[in-house]
């Protein structure tokens, strides 16, 4: 069954209280003083009483008769705790897997952000300068001394890359290196080949290209299985055109991805930046429980998140989001990169990783990213500890059952001594040992119907469990 961010509300079982202690020395005194007037009352007459055979009828066998009674008592009991064992266990298995799933993350190994207004990271959190006010605006990055025959955006382009070049010839020869560029135009592929090639950057890796609005460009992508066996290079260029009417602010951004499965290769020799989490999109009127969901995944410790990036929110999902971030009781402030550059556009999703990121390579804590999906809000964390999953351990059922062994043991042995006092064949007596030789084999047929039994009633109630968020 795929994993999603509604967690089914399965609880724990409780093994409740055993059968009172009492119940079993009423049952052994009803059956000794059952046992000992049925020994007198069919003795026979003239018959010393001071004889071996007088105690065992008397005595003995009344305490077999005990000990099947005291496992009858108690068998439903232990039935129950094999089930509850086994019942808590995969919810505790359920538990930790969403728990896996929820805190999966992907590595920010550096990035790169080039906005319209310099140190914008910085400036808006209050750590250098002050924070920029354009907000309606359409702005243009800042121009830089043009290179003879490169294009603006091959300029661009190049300054989003060349950070990256000391990774790029290391890691493309020994690993999938992969360099996405998400803009407006496809022929811009050709200006990342002529970057590539100016740079002398290692051949071996795959350029691609799609547009601003690909899926490669949203983050819950990057949680796909084809990121696991490599490096990504994710570039948004958002540049006004010639002839163009421009309708948002110019930025550009590079983020180097990697999964923690590739990092663990490195045996801690590569640092990341960050630590992406994974993302939670839901309508704007659920970004309170979405909030509440996210926290109790606990990606990261709750007193760490300190600062919130949002860009392109509907008024909607901008109030909504200030709402859960009250009612959550999270300390957080609040940054606008749209009051902060203008107009936004598609990249400024990436924008935000970007920003965040920085912001968590100077010290700033866990960084909350709310950011538009469609019609939706999409929330997540971005911080460089991971809480780790607690073991649950093993889930070996009961094979065997105390009660049921003992109870059937009295039974074989009060028959065997009825068998002996009747002088009966050896064929009953091997029917016996028989008997208990298959007592064994029986208990782990029965322990694992049991099981699956139960298995099949915790995953019928995980299908019908009904969605939260």
């Amino acid at each position: 069954m795929s994993v999603t961010w509604t967690e089914p509300d399965i609880a724990e079982c409780e093994y409740g209280k055993p059968p009172s202690i009492w119940w079993c020395v009423i049952a052994f005194v009803v059956v000794q003083i059952a046992g000992i007037v049925i020994t007198i009352l069919t003795w026979e007459q003239g018959k010393s009483v001071i004889s071996g055979t007088f105690f065992v009828r008397a005595l003995l066998l009344p305490l077999f008769i005990w000990g099947a009674v005291t496992a009858v008592i108690y068998t439903n009991y232990e039935e129950w705790i094999a089930r509850v064992d086994r019942w808590n266990y995969l919810c505790r298995c359920k538990c930790a897997r969403w728990k896996r799933w929820a805190r999966s993350h992907v590595a920010i190994l550096g990035s790169v952000a080039l906005t319209p207004e310099p140190e914008l990271a910085e400036r808006l959190v209050g750590l250098e300068g002050r924070a920029p006010m354009n907000p309606g605006k359409i702005m243009a990055l800042p121009e830089t001394e043009a290179s003879a025959g490169v294009s603006r955006i091959g300029q661009v382009i190049e300054r989003l890359i060349a950070p990256f070049a000391a990774r790029v010839m290391r890691l493309a020869p020994v690993h999938t290196f992969e360099v996405m560029l998400h803009s407006e135009d496809e022929s811009d592929i050709n200006e990342l080949q002529a970057v590539w090639r100016k740079l002398a950057l290692s051949d071996l890796a795959k350029l691609r290209w799609a547009p601003l609005d690909a899926k490669t460009a949203r983050i819950e992508q990057w949680f796909d299985a084809d990121l696991h066996s490599g490096f990504r290079l994710v570039l948004g260029c958002q540049l006004h055109r010639e002839g163009k009417e421009p309708v948002c602010s110019e930025a550009a951004v590079a983020i180097l991805l990697a999964s923690p499965a590739v990092l663990d290769t490195f045996e801690r020799k590569l640092k990341p930046q960050a630590r992406l989490f994974r993302p939670i999109s839901v309508p704007p009127d659920s970004v309170t429980d979405a909030v509440d969901v996210l926290l109790a995944a606990e990606q990261t410790t709750r007193g760490r998140i300190r600062h919130m990036w949002s860009s392109g929110l509907s008024r909607q999902g901008r109030h909504a989001t200030s709402g859960a971030i009250k009612d959550a009781r999270l300390n957080l402030a609040e940054h606008d990169v749209d009051g902060a550059i203008g107009k936004p556009g598609p990249v400024n999703g990436l924008l935000l990783q970007a920003l965040a990121a920085q912001m968590v390579e100077h010290g700033q804590g866990v960084q909350l990213i709310a950011s538009p999906d469609s019609q939706r809000v999409m929330l997540n964390l971005l911080g460089t500890q991971v809480t780790p999953v607690p073991h649950v351990g093993s889930g070996h059922a009961r094979m065997l059952r105390l009660s049921t062994t003992i109870g059937v043991t009295c039974c074989i042995v009060f028959f065997v001594f009825l068998l002996d006092m009747a002088s009966a064949s050896a064929g009953w007596f091997w029917g016996c040992l028989a008997a208990f030789v298959l007592l064994f084999p029986l208990q782990i047929g029965g322990a694992m119907l049991t099981c699956r039994e139960v298995e099949e009633d915790f995953h019928r109630k995980l299908r019908r469990s009904p969605e939260q968020v």
